[in-house]
């Protein structure tokens, strides 16, 4: 099995199980969630600055793209937590995962990325599978 598909399911679990300790969290006060998700990333990052030096990049076009991901991944979170304090995480989570299809068509569009037609199927299956839990409420 390819690295990234195992790497990119990885990703789901921790934020399956992240998200789900989230919402327990955010019950009470979404505003603290977010304030230590980034204070642990915080933290993590200073790690890996103090082990790895040389990821510092220096190129300006580079470190824009890595300051607008990092504060709409941020704003984004933020979001979430409210959303989770808000409503059901049955309903919010799902409605949050059509963000890598945001991904895909921003890759296709700019990146030149193409998709086979058993990933198209699989991206539309699973927005409508998205879109159907939404609106069972």
């Amino acid at each position: 099995m390819n690295i990234a598909i195992i790497l990119g399911l990885l990703v789901a679990l921790f934020y399956g199980i992240g998200t789900f300790f989230a919402k327990i969290v955010c019950e009470k006060n979404p505003m603290f969630q977010w304030i230590v998700v980034n204070v642990v990333g915080i933290i993590m990052c200073s790690i890996i600055l103090l082990k790895y030096r040389n990821v510092i990049i220096t190129d300006q076009k580079i470190l824009i793209y890595a300051i607008i991901s990092a504060i709409l991944v941020v704003l984004g979170s933020l979001i979430l937590y409210y959303a989770l304090y808000k409503g059901k995480a049955s309903i919010v989570v799902p409605l949050s995962s059509i963000g890598p299809a945001i991904t895909v068509i921003l890759s296709i569009l700019f990146l030149k990325e193409t998709l086979t037609p058993t990933q198209i199927i699989g991206i539309t299956l699973v927005i409508l599978g998205v879109i159907l839990l939404s609106i069972s409420e």
